[in-house]
């Protein structure tokens, strides 16, 4: 176990210093590995287009008796007509009339009417949108890479002086390939960020190398990090370029690349050593076999490199045992860590240099491999495979002949040769990694040294995105179009020029780099791209074309399939709609996105036949659907909870209504999600509650699209606490807009104003004010009760509130004679006799000739107190 845990044995600051070192490698392992799992959905997010569709549904029904159904209509009629001509003149629309007379023919036979109104439903597609580099990916890539560098530089200063000397050599390389002069400090194009890192960080690094070789490796540490520090922090004051941090990462991306990449080198034989270890350790050895078990699993490793290297350089498609070169990459990293000492022993002390180097080359190598996952530069990624795959096959070929060569003699003896593999007996070290950096030149050169291309286009490619982020879209395209020259097939280039163009709307252009991003490395997002391209240039079946073939390539991609089946809705074939939802919804991680067009899919299904509605012919029953128990799935989505509640009213079942978020904007302007849920919850529910919020809603004047809509909601709302101000809104609303837009409002009107008419209420005992408040707002257009009101509120020396209860009623049934002379007698009693004329007048055009002198009677008497009252008065 001492092996294992060598620092143990060291002091406690080295030791504590040491492991939060290896802290952060394994965190930035650990990282890479998360972001290479999740491929291009680090930069590339799957949004919903949601698409708004109705279908019709009744809220309500009314029986009525056969024999008296016409007049009772005819009543109705003249209803909604006296209410608007109360508010302003009519003009009605040129197929009014028709309709009228069309809905009475329909009506005439029949004993019940319904209330018919309409349901939201949202068809939703997954769309594929590249995000920025996010600033805290750019800050954590930095802050990795600098942390390496205080561990290299700390290192570097304690070498001897020729080590010292190339280090601080390439370290100067390193510092100049980085273009700092980017930063444009004190508002120059000086190299003056250059210089004042190569005087601080060079100078004391020199001046604890020749003058403080005394100063232990800690106080080293700490003096660099403070130095790299205090830079990190100060530098950016001094600049007034956007995005520090990302443009830094963006301009000194390629000498990190290629440091990273030698690092990538060194590590190709830790896999090769790690068999010797396993087959020659006294606990887990072959004893005098352990040279054949070795050769044996290092020819099937490098056979399974081999395939790997076949793999990537597309001689082959075959996955056999493929893993990762990253994975491999880890692998090789954590191996390392035991293994960097007995391989520098000879001239590296590993406690007070060694450790130090390795693990801040770690470091950067890490960070740079998680930076290009992340952003999913493809040219970068291909470039650290190549690292990975080609030293791995051919130095870790030598090096395996190496070992058979040097220590065959050993191996059958069944000693513990991994303590002396880098001692040799024959064939020198310099000599195997000589002739494996030559395997390694050869492969290159059997690719024409792509590989060197590939690594500028990288560059290019992370300059592109530095300058999507600062909305420099027309520098971004120039730099995705040069990585595109010198990595024809790259997929970053074609999808990035891709999202470029559709935020410049240009459609076709977007559709032929889609097209582009799909030859070398296709991508279930680059054929949904496609796909939409290609739908909004009205190729409607080459969009079908395109996902059908992005399935049979990602055949369990959820979004694919959800798309192809929105597709298929409008088609004649709208059964494979149900199928490829279906499908999405068991694919997806998250599948109340296919749920939601399902449910869309049976609204559709279940509303009556329409040519335009393919799914309606498919027979599909109310049973049919109750089978699928979609109605009793919840979701916490507003497309979602819109569609279940939209078919609850559409097959008239109950459920429960969930209530969700609706996720209103400052402004409060409504997408088509938060406006289907709104409008769907608050008349499936009746929730008199939500009526403050259709007011605000509609007069926000941001909701022009939904105005006749959110005002019939509003009137639904009122509805169940005050019917007279849910008939004003409707009344109002048909009268500024005589148009077929309102049809549904002054339906939904007349059909109140029937009910009322028709029905008998049902009112309790009243006996205080609120009682009758109440009795109201529920039954405004009882004649019974506004006697009552009427008596109560003149008792209680209110005859205010009485007249205008009788005048709100007054405005929907004038054609009603009780209702007339309750409304005249209260004129008088407030002495408005002037009103009082009017309503006479009106009397007698709505009564019969015998009822109207029985109350002119009772009229004139009144009239007659109130002349004497005056003259009292005078």
């Amino acid at each position: 176990m001492t092996s294992l845990f060598f620092w143990q044995q060291w002091n406690r600051s080295q030791r504590f210093l040491y492991l939060t070192s290896l802290g952060l490698l394994k965190l930035g392992l650990i990282t890479l590995l998360f972001f290479h799992f999740r491929g291009l959905e680090n930069t590339v997010q799957w949004q919903v287009l949601s698409e708004l569709d109705e279908v019709p549904v009744q809220l309500d029904s009314l029986q009525l008796a056969t024999g008296g159904l016409q007049s009772t209509v005819d009543s109705s009629q003249s209803i909604v007509n006296s209410s608007q001509s109360s508010i302003g003149r009519v003009q009605p629309d040129s197929n009014g009339q028709s309709t009228i007379d069309n809905r009475k023919s329909k009506i005439e036979n029949q004993s019940t009417i319904p209330l018919l109104g309409k349901a939201y439903l949202l068809k939703e597609q997954f769309v594929p949108v590249q995000i920025d580099v996010p600033s805290w990916l750019a800050w954590g890539y930095l802050g990795f890479v600098l942390a390496g560098l205080v561990l290299l530089l700390s290192a570097v200063s304690a070498l001897p002086r020729w080590w010292y000397l190339g280090a601080m050599g390439a370290f100067i390389g390193f510092l100049a390939g980085s273009h700092l002069e980017i930063l444009e400090l004190f508002g120059s194009d000086k190299a003056f960020g250059f210089g004042i890192t190569i005087l601080v960080l060079g100078g004391v690094s020199y001046y604890l190398h020749a003058f403080r070789e005394d100063v232990s490796m800690e106080k080293r540490l700490f003096i660099f990090a403070g130095l790299v520090g205090i830079l990190a922090i100060s530098l950016p004051f001094f600049t007034k370029i956007p995005l520090v941090a990302l443009t830094v990462t963006s301009y000194s991306l390629l000498p990190v690349i290629v440091l990273a990449v030698v690092f990538v080198g060194w590590l190709s034989v830790e896999i090769i050593a790690g068999f010797v270890y396993v087959v020659t350790n006294p606990r887990t050895g072959f004893g005098k076999n352990s040279l054949v078990n070795f050769l044996f699993l290092a020819g099937l490793y490098l056979f399974s490199i081999l395939l790997l290297y076949m793999k990537i350089t597309r001689q082959t498609e075959n996955n056999f045992w493929f893993v990762s070169p990253f994975v491999l990459y880890a692998v090789s990293a954590v191996l390392g860590v035991w293994c960097f000492a007995k391989r520098t022993e000879s001239y590296l002390p590993f406690r007070e240099i060694g450790a130090w180097l390795y693990v801040g080359f770690g470091l950067i190598t890490t960070a740079a491999m998680a930076f290009v996952l992340f952003t999913q530069n493809n040219s970068l990624i291909e470039v650290f495979e190549d690292a990975v795959v080609y030293s791995q096959l051919a130095i870790g070929t030598i090096f395996t002949g190496y070992i058979a060569l040097n220590f065959w003699p050993i191996f059958k003896q069944g000693k513990a040769v991994y303590k002396i593999i880098y001692k040799p007996m024959r064939i020198l070290q310099s000599q195997a990694w000589l002739i494996g950096g030559m395997g390694v030149v050869a492969l290159l050169a059997l690719n024409r040294f792509f590989t060197i291309d590939q690594a500028r286009a990288g560059h290019y490619n992370a300059l592109g995105d530095l300058h999507a982020a600062t909305k420099e879209y027309i520098v971004a395209e120039q730099y995705y179009q040069i990585a595109l020259d010198l990595d024809y097939q790259n997929h970053k280039s074609g999808f990035a020029l891709a999202s470029l163009a559709l935020t410049q709307g240009d459609r076709m252009a977007a559709g032929a780099y889609f097209q582009q991003a799909l030859h070398k490395d296709p991508s279930p997002q680059a054929y949904a791209g496609l796909s939409q391209a290609l739908l909004n240039e009205n190729l409607f079946f080459d969009a079908i074309f395109n996902l059908r073939k992005g399935i049979q390539a990602f055949p369990n991609n959820g979004e694919l399939q959800n798309n192809l089946g929105y597709l298929y809705t409008w088609t004649t074939i709208a059964d494979s709609a149900y199928y490829y939802f279906e499908a999405a919804r068991q694919s997806i991680q998250n599948p109340e996105v296919p749920e939601t067009n399902l449910l869309a899919f049976w609204g559709k299904a279940l509303t009556f036949s329409d040519a335009k509605n393919p799914t309606s012919s498919l027979g599909l029953t109310k049973a049919d659907f109750k089978e699928t128990y979609l109605l009793k799935t919840q979701s916490t989505t507003l497309s979602h909870e819109a569609n279940r509640l939209a078919v609850a009213q559409l097959i008239g079942e109950k459920t429960d209504a969930n209530q969700v978020n609706p996720g209103l904007s400052k402004d409060s302007a409504l997408s088509v999600n938060n406006f289907a849920y709104l409008y769907n919850y608050g008349q499936y529910t009746r929730d008199s509650s939500m009526a403050p919020l259709f007011h605000k809603l509609v007069n926000t004047g941001t909701n022009g699209n939904f105005y006749h809509e959110l005002q019939l909601a509003e009137a639904y709302s009122e509805y169940g606490r005050d019917k007279i101000a849910a008939l004003d809104i409707l009344a109002s609303q048909t009268v500024a807009d005589t148009s077929q837009k309102v049809a549904l409002a002054r339906q939904t009107l007349q059909y109140w104003l029937l009910k009322e008419n028709s029905t008998k209420s049902a009112i309790g005992p009243l006996k205080i004010e609120t009682d009758f408040v109440n009795a109201l707002g529920q039954h405004p257009l009882d004649i019974s009760l506004l006697q009552q009101t009427v008596n109560f509120f003149n008792r209680q020396k209110k005859p205010k509130v009485a007249y205008q209860s009788l005048l709100n009623a007054l405005r929907f049934r004038r054609d009603s004679p009780e209702l007339q002379k309750l409304y005249i007698l209260q004129c008088l009693h407030l002495r408005l006799t002037e009103f009082a004329e009017d309503g006479l007048r009106d009397l007698f055009s709505i009564t019969a000739d015998a009822d109207y002198q029985a109350f002119l009677k009772t009229y004139q008497a009144q009239r007659a107190l109130i002349e004497k009252e005056r003259k009292n008065f005078r």
